[in-house]
């Protein structure tokens, strides 16, 4: 494991380097007479507004996380007990290494008994479950027209391919479990096999297809609020007006950018990555390069404050609490 990770790192830097470095270009490139603010007190007003409302979308994600980890636990487990744990714990992604959070995650919850695997599990089902649904949505919004592709992106799909990768993934991700429980855990693959069984038939369960329903509709909800975050705060902050019919457009291309700046090993909270792959994915829509980097911009600052915000209140809380001197 720290062999992988000495050989990932590095790399997480380089991707970091080079999406900064391009920013720098992209910045001493814009003429920043063409920018203002509709009004600098009411659009600070605003960004805090939008703070807080990037701070739900927070919560939201403990409460996926919830499910995901009661059904991963098989039992029910307490909000007043998760949420703290999610939310102080999600403000360390942005630390060096882009996995902080995850690691905040196990490190607060075994202190409350959870077990480490769970944990690491369910965090990993949150990743797939996140970015399969989001794309899932962006399929079906591009098929009923609601999203639209430019004419100069091409995107055609082997699905032979997709399904040969698919496999291997699968096939490599089974080995390394396979060596890891040999070697680390020192336990018989006779016993991994059993367990890995018991552990697929839950997901042929009522309870699997109750989950997916859930947080289908949770995603999809959060989708259509965060295409209208991005929109409006163009609007409201810095005047900027993202076309009607570019309204899902926009935030297919955040969420696409998102993902992607988590699979970046070393990059703290996706910083500069993000802006970078929104930037292309955006352009070739046809806005000028001074708008959207102010957007993006102001947008990290909001989701910024969003983290920042539970997290202060959850430390208050603790604070105003009679255990609360005994937690992290």
């Amino acid at each position: 494991m720290d062999k992988l990770k000495s050989f990932f790192k590095p790399i997480g830097y380089i991707v970091t380097a080079l999406s900064v470095g391009y920013l720098g270009v992209v910045l001493f490139q814009l003429d920043w007479h063409s920018l203002q603010f509709k009004n600098p007190f009411v659009s600070i007003l605003f960004i805090l507004l939008f703070g807080l409302w990037a701070s739900l979308f927070v919560v939201v994600g403990a409460y996926n996380w919830k499910l995901i980890l009661e059904f991963v636990n098989g039992a029910p487990i307490p909000a007043k007990d998760l949420f703290p744990v999610y939310l102080k714990s999600n403000i360390a992604k942005y630390l060096p290494g882009n996995v902080m959070h995850y690691a905040g995650r196990n490190y607060l919850g075994s202190k409350l008994g959870w077990k480490n695997s769970e944990m690491a599990f369910s965090s990993l089902l949150e990743y797939i479950f996140g970015s399969g649904l989001t794309g899932i949505i962006i399929i079906i919004f591009i098929v009923c027209g609601l999203i639209t592709i430019p004419p100069q992106i091409t995107m055609k799909l082997d699905l032979n391919k997709i399904a040969g990768y698919s496999a291997l993934g699968a096939a490599g991700g089974l080995i390394i479990i396979y060596l890891y429980r040999y070697f680390v855990r020192n336990e018989e693959l006779r016993v991994t096999s059993r367990k890995l069984k018991e552990r697929a038939q839950r997901f042929c369960s009522v309870g699997f297809m109750v989950l997916c329903a859930k947080l289908s509709v949770i995603s999809l909800v959060c989708f259509v609020l965060n295409c209208a975050f991005y929109f409006y705060l163009c609007d409201l902050v810095l005047d900027f007006h993202i076309r009607p019919v570019d309204f899902f457009n926009a935030n297919a291309a955040l969420s696409i950018a998102g993902y992607m700046s988590i699979l970046t090993p070393g990059v703290p909270g996706g910083l500069g990555v993000k802006e970078s792959v929104s930037m292309v994915l955006m352009s070739v829509y046809g806005y000028p390069k001074e708008s959207l980097m102010m957007s993006l911009l102001v947008f990290r600052i909001a989701c910024v404050l969003g983290d920042v915000l539970p997290y202060v209140l959850v430390k208050m809380y603790e604070g105003a609490s009679p255990r609360g001197a005994n937690d992290i």
